[in-house]
């Protein structure tokens, strides 16, 4: 009896100092919007569209419909997840739904896998074609040596793990000025393309669906690089107790 009322204290105790946890309130509406579209705007919007159209084997029809597709999918999972922060108003994202869901055990896993697998990949890829942009312009008569991009790359991370270490507010700043000249630079390309329409050059769009047709694999790979370049929908709900 007195171990029953011992781990039933413990649990009290346990489920108060959980409830009392509250992240500090520095994030607000217009650096969230920022966050989402930053993170969505990212490395994969300027590797993946001549990846989808290869692994469409160069059919434009098809690679339309798998970027709708993807966009399609993206916004039914962005959907699930603003109703998941709406009803769980909390930070932690997936690891907090899996823990109440599943149970702690899953979630662990979950997240220690992300912890050493996912995430480090994925700003591996953000680092890397950071660098590829940002060295290249200074080796225009030849590709840049890998090992410039690699160092580059790496002070990057360095840098901007050093700030997400140093300050909430320094590490916002920063995300909402490259947000900012994200949405330029893909605000010039949308409108040269429309720039091209608008003269009449749409060969590309003659007979889109005529050509090659890519196998059930290759329409997997194109679609696995259309939701890589959309991804980051889900982000938010990790600071979502943020204001």
């Amino acid at each position: 009896m007195a171990q029953q009322r011992n781990s039933k204290g413990e649990a009290e105790i346990y489920n108060t100092l959980e409830e009392r946890v509250v992240l500090k309130r520095t994030i607000g509406y217009f650096s969230g919007v920022n966050f989402i579209v930053g993170v969505i705007l990212g490395s994969g919007i300027f590797i993946s569209p001549g990846t989808v159209l290869l692994f469409s084997q160069l059919n434009v029809g098809i690679a339309l419909v798998i970027w709708a597709s993807c966009g399609v999918l993206s916004m039914l999972g962005a959907l699930c997840y603003a109703e998941l922060g709406t009803a769980l108003a909390a930070s932690g994202g997936e690891y907090l739904y899996i823990k109440r869901g599943l149970g702690p055990v899953p979630a662990f896993i979950f997240l220690w896998t992300c912890i050493i697998f996912m995430r480090p990949a994925a700003m591996t890829v953000q680092a890397l074609m950071f660098s590829e942009y940002v060295v290249q312009p200074f080796y225009p008569e030849c590709f840049a040596p890998t090992i410039v991009k690699k160092t580059t790359a790496i002070a990057v991370l360095l840098i901007v793990g050093t700030l997400n270490c140093l300050s909430t507010k320094w590490i916002v700043l920063v995300q909402n000025i490259f947000t900012v000249f994200k949405m330029v630079a893909l605000s010039g390309i949308a409108i040269s393309g429309i720039v091209y329409l608008g003269m009449g050059k749409t060969e590309n769009f003659h007979a889109a669906f005529e050509g090659n047709i890519p196998t059930v694999s290759q329409i997997g790979e194109a679609f696995y690089q259309g939701m890589f370049a959309y991804g980051g929908w889900n982000c938010l709900n990790y600071f979502v107790a943020f204001k």
